[in-house]
C-alpha cells in the first residue's frame, strides 16, 4: 500500500538507471522552484525503500531537484519533501517510469523515444515485446523507437529532438538499406519541406530493391519480403504502375482463394516467409 509522508532531501537518491527524458537545466529548475514557492508541490514525488531508512527516486527528478535548490536558499523550511513511498522492485519501478512517461502530455515524441531506450538498456526486459507489453505497445512500436538512436544518422535524430523531422517522416529511413540514401531523403526533406506522403514517395524512388512507386499494398502483405512473388508462385502477379503497383491473386475455386489467402494470413502472422503454396496444402 502506498503511503504518504514527508522525507528528508538528504535520504532520497536518483538511481543510475533513472529513465532522464529531459534535459534539467537551471533555468527550468529556477522556474518550478519558483512555482513551489507561490503554490507549493501540487504534484508528489515518488519514491522506493532502498534499505536503512534511505529511498530511491521513482519518478519527480526536477520536483527534487527544485526542493533541493529551495533548501539551499531558503533554508531549514524546504528540507522535507511530500512524496508517496511505494514498496517496490527496482524493475518495478522502470516500468511505472516507462508508463508515466508514456502518458505525460509534456513529452515529445523524441524524449517518449529516448524514454523506451534507456528502459531497454536497464537489461530488466528480455525482449521489445516484454517492454511494450508494459504500456500496451506493439514490439514493432517499440524497436522502431529504440532504433532511432541506433540506426539513424546523427543529423536525423539532432533533427527529430527539434523538431524539424516529425516522427511520421521516421518510418521512412528505416525503409533505406543505408546512411547515404537516408541522409539524401533528410537533405530533401529540409531543404523542400516535404510532407509525410512526399516523404513516402521519395523513400520508394531511392529504395532501389523495391519496386517504385506507392509500395503499402506489398508491405501489407509481405511485411517487406522481397521473394513473396517466388514464394507464390503463380498465383500471385505483382506489376509495377507508373503511380502506384498492384498485386494481383488468381484463383479458380473458392476453395483454392482460401487456401492462398490462409497462407497470406500465416505468412503475415509468422513472420516467417519459408512456407511454400505445396507445402501449405500438405499441412492442411
Amino acid at each position: 500500500m502506498d503511503k504518504l509522508k514527508s522525507i528528508p532531501l538528504e535520504e532520497i537518491s536518483i538511481p543510475a538507471d533513472h529513465l532522464r527524458v529531459q534535459s534539467v537545466g537551471e533555468k527550468e529548475l529556477k522556474k518550478l522552484s519558483e512555482s513551489i514557492l507561490l503554490a507549493g508541490l501540487l504534484v508528489r514525488i515518488i519514491v522506493r525503500p532502498a534499505g536503512e531508512g534511505k529511498y530511491e527516486l521513482v519518478d519527480g527528478e526536477r520536483r527534487l531537484r527544485s526542493y533541493r535548490m529551495l533548501f539551499e536558499a531558503e533554508g531549514q523550511k524546504w528540507i522535507g519533501i511530500p512524496a508517496i513511498v511505494q514498496d517496490i522492485s527496482p524493475k518495478e519501478a522502470i516500468r511505472r517510469q516507462v508508463v508515466i512517461n508514456e502518458n505525460r502530455k509534456d513529452l515529445t515524441p523524441f524524449e517518449k523515444c529516448k524514454g523506451f531506450k534507456l528502459a531497454w538498456e536497464t537489461g530488466y526486459f528480455s525482449s521489445f515485446r516484454e517492454l511494450g507489453d508494459v504500456v500496451g505497445k506493439s514490439h514493432t512500436t517499440v524497436s522502431r523507437a529504440i532504433n532511432v538512436f541506433d540506426v539513424l544518422p546523427p543529423e536525423v535524430i539532432k533533427a527529430f529532438e527539434s523538431g524539424k523531422i516529425k516522427q511520421t517522416h521516421l518510418r521512412y529511413f528505416f525503409r533505406l538499406k543505408n546512411r547515404q540514401l537516408m541522409r539524401k531523403l533528410f537533405r530533401a526533406i529540409i531543404n523542400d519541406n516535404l510532407n509525410s506522403a512526399e516523404t513516402r514517395e521519395l523513400a520508394n524512388r531511392l529504395d532501389d530493391r523495391w519496386l517504385s512507386g506507392d509500395r503499402e499494398l506489398l508491405l501489407q502483405i509481405a511485411e517487406k519480403d522481397e521473394g513473396v512473388k517466388d514464394l507464390l508462385g503463380d498465383e500471385i502477379d505483382i506489376s509495377d504502375l507508373v503511380n502506384k503497383s498492384k498485386c494481383t491473386v488468381t484463383y479458380t475455386t473458392l476453395a483454392e482463394f482460401k487456401e492462398l489467402i490462409g497462407l497470406l494470413f500465416k505468412l503475415v502472422k509468422s513472420g516467417a516467409f519459408g512456407t511454400t503454396l505445396a507445402q501449405y496444402k500438405e499441412q492442411q
